[in-house]
Protein backbone atom coordinates (compact mmCIF):
# COMPACT_ATOMS: atom_id res chain seq x y z
CA UNK A 1 0.00 0.00 0.00
CA UNK A 2 1.39 3.37 -1.08
CA UNK A 3 1.89 5.69 1.91
CA UNK A 4 -0.10 8.91 1.91
CA UNK A 5 1.56 12.16 0.90
CA UNK A 6 2.54 14.11 4.00
CA UNK A 7 3.22 17.84 4.17
CA UNK A 8 3.97 20.10 7.14
CA UNK A 9 2.30 23.37 8.05
CA UNK A 10 3.52 26.10 10.38
CA UNK A 11 1.28 28.90 11.69
CA UNK A 12 3.02 31.61 13.72
CA UNK A 13 0.30 33.39 15.67
CA UNK A 14 0.24 36.11 18.30
CA UNK A 15 -0.40 33.65 21.12
CA UNK A 16 0.69 30.27 19.78
CA UNK A 17 2.97 28.67 17.22
CA UNK A 18 1.25 25.68 15.62
CA UNK A 19 3.15 23.00 13.73
CA UNK A 20 1.48 19.99 12.14
CA UNK A 21 1.82 17.20 9.60
CA UNK A 22 -1.18 16.68 7.31
CA UNK A 23 -2.23 14.27 4.59
CA UNK A 24 -3.19 15.37 1.08
CA UNK A 25 -6.76 16.20 2.17
CA UNK A 26 -5.68 18.33 5.14
CA UNK A 27 -6.37 15.73 7.81
CA UNK A 28 -4.05 16.10 10.79
CA UNK A 29 -1.57 13.28 11.38
CA UNK A 30 0.40 14.99 14.17
CA UNK A 31 0.39 18.49 15.67
CA UNK A 32 2.00 20.50 18.45
CA UNK A 33 1.23 23.93 19.88
CA UNK A 34 3.56 26.15 21.87
CA UNK A 35 3.44 29.68 23.24
CA UNK A 36 4.88 32.15 20.72
CA UNK A 37 8.32 33.32 21.91
CA UNK A 38 9.25 36.98 21.93
CA UNK A 39 12.52 36.71 20.03
CA UNK A 40 13.54 35.07 16.75
CA UNK A 41 16.06 32.43 18.01
CA UNK A 42 13.49 31.07 20.46
CA UNK A 43 10.81 31.12 17.76
CA UNK A 44 13.01 29.18 15.36
CA UNK A 45 13.80 26.68 18.11
CA UNK A 46 10.08 26.21 18.82
CA UNK A 47 9.36 25.61 15.12
CA UNK A 48 12.30 23.22 14.72
CA UNK A 49 11.32 21.20 17.77
CA UNK A 50 7.71 21.14 16.57
CA UNK A 51 8.76 19.80 13.17
CA UNK A 52 10.93 17.14 14.78
CA UNK A 53 8.19 16.03 17.15
CA UNK A 54 5.52 15.91 14.44
CA UNK A 55 7.77 14.03 12.04
CA UNK A 56 8.61 11.48 14.72
CA UNK A 57 4.96 10.97 15.63
CA UNK A 58 3.92 10.73 11.97
CA UNK A 59 6.59 8.12 11.34
CA UNK A 60 7.80 9.71 8.10
CA UNK A 61 9.13 12.98 6.75
CA UNK A 62 7.02 15.70 5.12
CA UNK A 63 7.54 16.20 1.41
CA UNK A 64 7.22 19.98 1.71
CA UNK A 65 6.76 22.64 4.40
CA UNK A 66 4.40 25.63 4.26
CA UNK A 67 4.60 28.65 6.56
CA UNK A 68 1.83 31.14 7.39
CA UNK A 69 1.43 33.62 10.20
CA UNK A 70 0.73 37.12 11.42
CA UNK A 71 1.83 39.79 8.98
CA UNK A 72 2.82 42.97 10.78
CA UNK A 73 5.10 41.38 13.40
CA UNK A 74 8.67 41.09 12.18
CA UNK A 75 12.33 41.67 12.84
CA UNK A 76 15.26 43.56 11.26
CA UNK A 77 18.06 41.24 10.11
CA UNK A 78 21.71 42.18 9.60
CA UNK A 79 23.84 41.18 6.61
CA UNK A 80 24.51 37.79 8.21
CA UNK A 81 20.79 37.17 8.70
CA UNK A 82 20.94 37.64 12.46
CA UNK A 83 18.19 39.54 14.31
CA UNK A 84 19.08 43.05 15.44
CA UNK A 85 16.22 43.29 17.94
CA UNK A 86 13.61 41.06 19.57
CA UNK A 87 10.47 40.61 17.48
CA UNK A 88 8.71 43.93 16.85
CA UNK A 89 5.05 43.14 17.45
CA UNK A 90 1.99 44.42 15.62
CA UNK A 91 0.38 45.46 18.93
CA UNK A 92 3.42 47.47 20.06
CA UNK A 93 2.35 51.15 19.88
CA UNK A 94 5.83 52.51 19.16
CA UNK A 95 5.99 54.55 15.98
CA UNK A 96 2.48 55.99 16.34
CA UNK A 97 3.76 59.52 16.97
CA UNK A 98 6.32 59.35 14.16
CA UNK A 99 3.72 58.05 11.70
CA UNK A 100 1.26 60.78 12.70
CA UNK A 101 3.91 63.46 12.21
CA UNK A 102 4.18 62.53 8.53
CA UNK A 103 0.66 63.83 7.97
CA UNK A 104 0.00 61.29 5.23
CA UNK A 105 -3.24 61.78 3.33
CA UNK A 106 -5.40 58.76 4.24
CA UNK A 107 -7.10 58.57 0.83
CA UNK A 108 -3.79 58.69 -1.00
CA UNK A 109 -2.37 56.00 1.27
CA UNK A 110 -5.44 53.79 0.91
CA UNK A 111 -5.38 54.09 -2.87
CA UNK A 112 -1.76 52.92 -2.91
CA UNK A 113 -1.65 50.40 -0.08
CA UNK A 114 -5.23 49.39 0.64
CA UNK A 115 -4.98 50.59 4.25
CA UNK A 116 -4.70 53.70 6.40
CA UNK A 117 -1.96 55.09 8.69
CA UNK A 118 -1.77 52.60 11.55
CA UNK A 119 0.88 52.12 14.22
CA UNK A 120 0.70 48.33 13.92
CA UNK A 121 2.27 48.55 10.45
CA UNK A 122 6.02 47.92 10.13
CA UNK A 123 6.44 51.37 8.58
CA UNK A 124 5.67 52.83 12.01
CA UNK A 125 8.31 50.60 13.60
CA UNK A 126 10.90 51.64 11.02
CA UNK A 127 10.14 55.31 11.69
CA UNK A 128 10.57 54.68 15.41
CA UNK A 129 13.90 52.94 14.85
CA UNK A 130 15.07 55.79 12.65
CA UNK A 131 14.47 58.26 15.46
CA UNK A 132 15.31 56.24 18.58
CA UNK A 133 17.72 53.52 17.38
CA UNK A 134 19.24 54.73 14.10
CA UNK A 135 22.13 52.30 14.45
CA UNK A 136 19.68 49.40 14.13
CA UNK A 137 18.14 50.78 10.95
CA UNK A 138 21.59 51.45 9.48
CA UNK A 139 22.64 47.86 10.20
CA UNK A 140 19.40 46.38 8.86
CA UNK A 141 20.06 44.49 5.63
CA UNK A 142 16.52 43.10 5.40
CA UNK A 143 13.16 43.37 7.06
CA UNK A 144 11.47 40.00 7.63
CA UNK A 145 7.94 39.30 8.82
CA UNK A 146 7.84 36.26 11.10
CA UNK A 147 6.86 33.74 8.36
CA UNK A 148 9.71 35.07 6.20
CA UNK A 149 12.18 34.90 9.09
CA UNK A 150 11.24 31.29 9.91
CA UNK A 151 11.62 30.31 6.25
CA UNK A 152 15.01 32.04 6.18
CA UNK A 153 16.15 30.10 9.24
CA UNK A 154 15.18 26.83 7.55
CA UNK A 155 16.51 27.55 4.04
CA UNK A 156 19.02 30.40 4.17
CA UNK A 157 16.87 32.25 1.59
CA UNK A 158 14.66 35.27 2.29
CA UNK A 159 11.36 35.58 0.43
CA UNK A 160 7.87 36.83 1.25
CA UNK A 161 4.33 36.73 -0.09
CA UNK A 162 2.23 39.67 -1.27
CA UNK A 163 -0.33 39.18 1.53
CA UNK A 164 2.49 39.80 4.01
CA UNK A 165 4.27 42.58 2.11
CA UNK A 166 0.96 44.42 1.68
CA UNK A 167 0.68 44.91 5.42
CA UNK A 168 3.97 46.77 5.80
CA UNK A 169 2.45 50.09 4.64
CA UNK A 170 5.37 50.21 2.22
CA UNK A 171 3.85 48.05 -0.54
CA UNK A 172 1.61 49.23 -3.36
CA UNK A 173 -1.34 46.94 -4.02
CA UNK A 174 -2.03 49.22 -6.97
CA UNK A 175 1.24 48.19 -8.69
CA UNK A 176 1.93 44.87 -6.89
CA UNK A 177 5.36 46.07 -5.82
CA UNK A 178 7.07 47.90 -2.99
CA UNK A 179 6.43 51.64 -2.98
CA UNK A 180 9.76 53.48 -3.17
CA UNK A 181 8.33 56.78 -1.91
CA UNK A 182 6.72 55.23 1.17
CA UNK A 183 9.83 53.23 2.04
CA UNK A 184 11.96 56.36 1.65
CA UNK A 185 9.97 58.00 4.45
CA UNK A 186 11.88 55.69 6.80
CA UNK A 187 15.12 55.88 4.85
CA UNK A 188 14.65 52.45 3.28
CA UNK A 189 14.59 51.04 -0.25
CA UNK A 190 13.26 48.02 -2.13
CA UNK A 191 16.63 46.31 -1.83
CA UNK A 192 16.13 46.01 1.92
CA UNK A 193 12.78 44.24 1.57
CA UNK A 194 12.39 40.51 0.83
CA UNK A 195 11.51 39.59 -2.75
CA UNK A 196 7.83 38.76 -3.27
CA UNK A 197 7.13 35.23 -4.53
CA UNK A 198 3.97 33.26 -5.24
CA UNK A 199 2.61 31.05 -2.45
CA UNK A 200 3.50 27.83 -4.30
CA UNK A 201 6.96 29.02 -5.36
CA UNK A 202 9.61 27.49 -3.10
CA UNK A 203 11.76 29.80 -1.03
CA UNK A 204 14.42 27.08 -1.10
CA UNK A 205 15.25 23.70 0.35
CA UNK A 206 15.87 22.95 4.02
CA UNK A 207 19.51 23.50 4.97
CA UNK A 208 19.01 23.76 8.74
CA UNK A 209 19.45 20.66 10.82
CA UNK A 210 15.96 19.36 11.58
CA UNK A 211 15.84 15.78 12.79
CA UNK A 212 13.67 13.67 10.51
CA UNK A 213 13.40 16.30 7.76
CA UNK A 214 15.76 15.58 4.83
CA UNK A 215 17.98 18.40 3.53
CA UNK A 216 16.50 19.95 0.43
CA UNK A 217 12.86 19.54 1.51
CA UNK A 218 11.10 22.48 -0.23
CA UNK A 219 9.74 25.31 1.91
CA UNK A 220 7.12 27.86 0.83
CA UNK A 221 5.91 31.07 2.48
CA UNK A 222 2.20 30.43 2.06
CA UNK A 223 1.09 33.89 3.17
CA UNK A 224 -0.86 35.82 5.80
CA UNK A 225 -2.75 33.59 8.23
CA UNK A 226 -6.27 34.84 7.43
CA UNK A 227 -5.63 34.59 3.68
CA UNK A 228 -4.24 31.06 3.90
CA UNK A 229 -7.09 29.84 6.09
CA UNK A 230 -9.68 31.40 3.78
CA UNK A 231 -8.14 29.83 0.67
CA UNK A 232 -8.08 26.40 2.30
CA UNK A 233 -11.72 26.92 3.28
CA UNK A 234 -12.59 27.37 -0.40
CA UNK A 235 -13.13 31.13 -0.25
CA UNK A 236 -11.58 32.10 -3.57
CA UNK A 237 -14.06 34.16 -5.61
CA UNK A 238 -16.68 36.90 -5.19
CA UNK A 239 -19.73 35.45 -3.49
CA UNK A 240 -17.65 33.42 -1.04
CA UNK A 241 -17.01 34.83 2.43
CA UNK A 242 -14.67 33.64 5.18
CA UNK A 243 -15.16 34.21 8.90
CA UNK A 244 -11.84 33.65 10.66
CA UNK A 245 -12.38 33.28 14.40
CA UNK A 246 -9.85 33.69 17.18
CA UNK A 247 -8.80 36.28 19.75
CA UNK A 248 -9.67 38.69 16.96
CA UNK A 249 -12.14 37.92 14.18
CA UNK A 250 -11.96 38.82 10.50
CA UNK A 251 -14.53 38.75 7.71
CA UNK A 252 -12.91 38.26 4.29
CA UNK A 253 -14.81 38.91 1.06
CA UNK A 254 -13.14 38.49 -2.35
CA UNK A 255 -13.97 41.33 -4.72
CA UNK A 256 -13.51 41.79 -8.45
CA UNK A 257 -12.32 45.38 -7.90
CA UNK A 258 -10.57 47.50 -5.32
CA UNK A 259 -12.98 49.82 -3.46
CA UNK A 260 -13.10 53.57 -3.75
CA UNK A 261 -10.59 54.83 -1.13
CA UNK A 262 -13.18 57.05 0.55
CA UNK A 263 -15.65 54.19 0.86
CA UNK A 264 -13.02 51.76 2.14
CA UNK A 265 -11.79 54.25 4.74
CA UNK A 266 -15.32 55.08 5.86
CA UNK A 267 -16.00 51.40 6.54
CA UNK A 268 -12.60 50.67 8.09
CA UNK A 269 -11.95 47.70 5.79
CA UNK A 270 -8.60 46.90 4.22
CA UNK A 271 -8.14 45.97 0.56
CA UNK A 272 -5.67 43.09 0.49
CA UNK A 273 -4.31 41.05 -2.42
CA UNK A 274 -5.83 37.58 -2.72
CA UNK A 275 -3.59 34.59 -2.14
CA UNK A 276 -3.28 34.00 -5.90
CA UNK A 277 -2.96 37.71 -6.71
CA UNK A 278 -5.92 37.60 -9.10
CA UNK A 279 -8.24 39.90 -7.16
CA UNK A 280 -8.77 42.01 -4.05
CA UNK A 281 -9.98 40.65 -0.72
CA UNK A 282 -11.80 43.10 1.53
CA UNK A 283 -11.19 42.47 5.22
CA UNK A 284 -13.22 43.83 8.11
CA UNK A 285 -12.12 42.94 11.61
CA UNK A 286 -13.34 42.79 15.20
CA UNK A 287 -10.25 43.01 17.40
CA UNK A 288 -12.03 41.74 20.50
CA UNK A 289 -14.06 38.68 19.56
CA UNK A 290 -12.61 35.77 21.53
CA UNK A 291 -10.88 38.42 23.64
CA UNK A 292 -14.25 39.55 25.03
CA UNK A 293 -15.03 36.05 26.27
CA UNK A 294 -11.51 35.67 27.67
CA UNK A 295 -11.94 38.95 29.56
CA UNK A 296 -15.34 37.95 30.94
CA UNK A 297 -14.09 34.53 32.00
CA UNK A 298 -11.31 36.19 33.91
CA UNK A 299 -13.85 38.30 35.76
CA UNK A 300 -16.61 35.76 36.25
CA UNK A 301 -14.90 32.40 36.68
CA UNK A 302 -13.81 33.07 40.29
CA UNK A 303 -17.37 34.16 41.12
CA UNK A 304 -18.76 31.02 39.50
CA UNK A 305 -16.15 28.80 41.20
CA UNK A 306 -15.27 27.37 37.79
CA UNK A 307 -12.07 26.33 36.07
CA UNK A 308 -10.30 29.22 34.40
CA UNK A 309 -10.34 29.94 30.68
CA UNK A 310 -12.32 28.12 28.03
CA UNK A 311 -12.48 24.96 30.15
CA UNK A 312 -15.20 26.76 32.09
CA UNK A 313 -17.46 27.40 29.10
CA UNK A 314 -19.28 24.06 28.65
CA UNK A 315 -20.79 24.10 32.13
CA UNK A 316 -21.39 27.84 32.22
CA UNK A 317 -23.26 27.79 28.91
CA UNK A 318 -25.09 24.49 29.39
CA UNK A 319 -28.43 25.90 30.59
CA UNK A 320 -28.49 29.18 28.68
CA UNK A 321 -31.62 29.90 26.67
CA UNK A 322 -31.15 31.77 23.41
CA UNK A 323 -31.52 34.56 22.66
CA UNK A 324 -30.51 36.01 25.99
CA UNK A 325 -32.29 39.32 25.37
CA UNK A 326 -29.12 41.18 26.32
CA UNK A 327 -27.60 43.40 23.63
CA UNK A 328 -23.81 43.73 23.89
CA UNK A 329 -21.53 45.99 21.88
CA UNK A 330 -18.30 43.93 22.08
CA UNK A 331 -15.79 46.79 21.85
CA UNK A 332 -13.20 46.43 24.58
CA UNK A 333 -10.61 48.46 22.68
CA UNK A 334 -12.40 50.50 20.07
CA UNK A 335 -14.00 49.54 16.77
CA UNK A 336 -12.44 49.32 13.31
CA UNK A 337 -15.16 48.12 10.94
CA UNK A 338 -17.74 48.87 9.73
CA UNK A 339 -17.88 52.26 11.52
CA UNK A 340 -14.37 53.14 12.74
CA UNK A 341 -14.27 54.59 16.24
CA UNK A 342 -11.11 54.09 18.28
CA UNK A 343 -12.76 55.36 21.43
CA UNK A 344 -15.84 53.14 21.23
CA UNK A 345 -16.25 50.94 24.30
CA UNK A 346 -18.35 47.99 25.38
CA UNK A 347 -21.99 48.59 26.33
CA UNK A 348 -24.65 46.26 27.72
CA UNK A 349 -28.42 46.65 27.56
CA UNK A 350 -31.26 44.51 28.85
CA UNK A 351 -29.59 42.80 31.84
CA UNK A 352 -32.12 41.71 34.45
CA UNK A 353 -32.22 39.83 37.74
CA UNK A 354 -33.11 36.67 35.83
CA UNK A 355 -29.72 36.59 34.12
CA UNK A 356 -26.75 34.62 35.42
CA UNK A 357 -23.08 34.19 34.59
CA UNK A 358 -23.81 31.93 31.62
CA UNK A 359 -26.23 34.46 30.17
CA UNK A 360 -23.60 37.20 30.31
CA UNK A 361 -21.08 35.00 28.51
CA UNK A 362 -23.64 33.97 25.90
CA UNK A 363 -24.66 37.60 25.39
CA UNK A 364 -21.04 38.51 24.67
CA UNK A 365 -20.97 35.74 22.05
CA UNK A 366 -24.20 37.10 20.58
CA UNK A 367 -22.64 40.55 20.43
CA UNK A 368 -19.67 39.34 18.40
CA UNK A 369 -21.96 37.46 16.00
CA UNK A 370 -24.28 40.44 15.55
CA UNK A 371 -21.30 42.69 14.92
CA UNK A 372 -19.73 40.43 12.28
CA UNK A 373 -23.15 40.16 10.59
CA UNK A 374 -23.05 43.97 10.40
CA UNK A 375 -19.59 43.83 8.79
CA UNK A 376 -20.84 41.25 6.28
CA UNK A 377 -23.84 43.41 5.33
CA UNK A 378 -21.63 46.45 4.76
CA UNK A 379 -19.07 44.48 2.73
CA UNK A 380 -21.91 43.16 0.58
CA UNK A 381 -23.09 46.71 -0.09
CA UNK A 382 -19.53 47.84 -0.89
CA UNK A 383 -18.69 45.01 -3.30
CA UNK A 384 -22.13 44.81 -4.87
CA UNK A 385 -21.85 41.01 -4.74
CA UNK A 386 -24.35 39.12 -2.61
CA UNK A 387 -22.65 36.40 -0.53
CA UNK A 388 -23.68 32.82 -1.22
CA UNK A 389 -22.12 31.19 1.83
CA UNK A 390 -19.88 31.90 4.82
CA UNK A 391 -17.07 29.50 5.67
CA UNK A 392 -16.27 29.68 9.39
CA UNK A 393 -12.99 28.44 10.86
CA UNK A 394 -10.97 28.92 14.03
CA UNK A 395 -10.98 27.84 17.65
CA UNK A 396 -14.56 28.92 18.41
CA UNK A 397 -16.07 26.38 15.98
CA UNK A 398 -15.63 23.88 18.82
CA UNK A 399 -18.13 25.81 20.99
CA UNK A 400 -21.66 24.62 20.02
CA UNK A 401 -23.49 27.68 21.37
CA UNK A 402 -21.24 30.02 19.41
CA UNK A 403 -21.99 28.13 16.18
CA UNK A 404 -25.74 28.04 16.91
CA UNK A 405 -25.76 31.81 17.23
CA UNK A 406 -23.52 32.25 14.19
CA UNK A 407 -25.85 30.16 12.02
CA UNK A 408 -28.99 31.90 13.29
CA UNK A 409 -27.62 35.41 12.77
CA UNK A 410 -26.04 34.81 9.35
CA UNK A 411 -28.04 35.97 6.31
CA UNK A 412 -26.59 33.14 4.18
CA UNK A 413 -25.73 29.45 4.75
CA UNK A 414 -22.88 28.76 7.17
CA UNK A 415 -20.26 26.07 6.55
CA UNK A 416 -18.01 25.08 9.44
CA UNK A 417 -14.50 24.02 8.49
CA UNK A 418 -13.67 20.89 10.44
CA UNK A 419 -9.91 21.07 10.84
CA UNK A 420 -7.73 21.06 13.93
CA UNK A 421 -6.18 24.31 12.69
CA UNK A 422 -7.36 25.63 9.33
CA UNK A 423 -4.39 27.98 8.87
CA UNK A 424 -1.78 25.36 9.75
CA UNK A 425 -3.53 22.78 7.54
CA UNK A 426 -3.90 25.36 4.78
CA UNK A 427 -0.17 26.14 4.85
CA UNK A 428 0.54 22.41 4.51
CA UNK A 429 -1.92 22.05 1.61
CA UNK A 430 -0.36 25.02 -0.18
CA UNK A 431 3.05 23.41 0.29
CA UNK A 432 1.63 20.25 -1.26
CA UNK A 433 1.24 22.17 -4.53
CA UNK A 434 4.82 23.51 -4.54
CA UNK A 435 5.78 24.42 -8.07
CA UNK A 436 2.17 23.93 -9.20
CA UNK A 437 -1.07 25.90 -8.95
CA UNK A 438 -3.02 27.28 -6.02
CA UNK A 439 -6.18 26.27 -7.85
CA UNK A 440 -5.29 22.65 -7.07
CA UNK A 441 -5.14 23.19 -3.31
CA UNK A 442 -7.85 20.91 -1.84
CA UNK A 443 -10.65 22.47 0.19
CA UNK A 444 -10.69 21.40 3.82
CA UNK A 445 -13.61 19.25 5.02
CA UNK A 446 -16.65 21.36 5.82
CA UNK A 447 -20.01 20.80 7.40
CA UNK A 448 -23.20 22.66 6.56
CA UNK A 449 -24.65 24.19 9.70
CA UNK A 450 -28.43 24.53 9.37
CA UNK A 451 -29.93 27.38 11.39
CA UNK A 452 -32.75 27.02 13.90
CA UNK A 453 -35.72 28.83 12.23
CA UNK A 454 -37.11 29.98 15.59
CA UNK A 455 -33.73 31.42 16.59
CA UNK A 456 -33.40 33.12 13.21
CA UNK A 457 -36.72 34.86 13.72
CA UNK A 458 -35.86 35.79 17.29
CA UNK A 459 -32.53 37.39 16.33
CA UNK A 460 -33.92 39.64 13.59
CA UNK A 461 -35.27 42.33 15.96
CA UNK A 462 -32.15 41.99 18.15
CA UNK A 463 -29.96 42.62 15.11
CA UNK A 464 -31.96 45.73 14.26
CA UNK A 465 -31.62 46.89 17.86
CA UNK A 466 -27.87 46.17 17.80
CA UNK A 467 -27.31 48.15 14.61
CA UNK A 468 -29.34 51.07 15.90
CA UNK A 469 -27.40 51.21 19.18
CA UNK A 470 -24.02 50.72 17.50
CA UNK A 471 -24.71 53.37 14.88
CA UNK A 472 -25.48 55.99 17.50
CA UNK A 473 -22.77 58.33 18.67
CA UNK A 474 -21.33 57.25 22.00
CA UNK A 475 -20.27 59.90 24.52
CA UNK A 476 -16.81 59.24 25.89
CA UNK A 477 -15.59 60.16 29.29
Amino acid sequence: MTPQVLTAGIDVGTTHVKVGCFDERGRCVAAVRRATPRDLPALVAAVTQGLEECTERAGRAPQAIGIAGMAETGVPLDAAGQPLTPLLWWNDPRGAAELAELGLDPKMLYARTGRWPDAKAPLAKWLSLRRHAPQVLRAMRWWASVPDAVAYALTGQLRTHATLAARTLGYSVEHADYDAELLALAGLSRERMPAVHAAVEPVGGVVARVRGVPPGTPVVVAGHDHAVGAWAAGVRRPGDVADSLGTAEAILAPSAERPDPGAGLALGVTADPSLDGARTVLVGGLATSGAVVDWLLGLLAPVAAEASGYAALPRLLADVRLPTGIVVEPYLRGRAAPAPDRERRMTWAGIGAEHGVGDLLAAAVEGTCLHTRWILDELTALTGTAPERVAVFGGQVRIPLWMRVKAAVSPVPVEVIRADDAVCAGAALVAGQVGGSLDDVPVLPREHLPPDPELQAAYLPLYDQFRTRSSQRQEHA
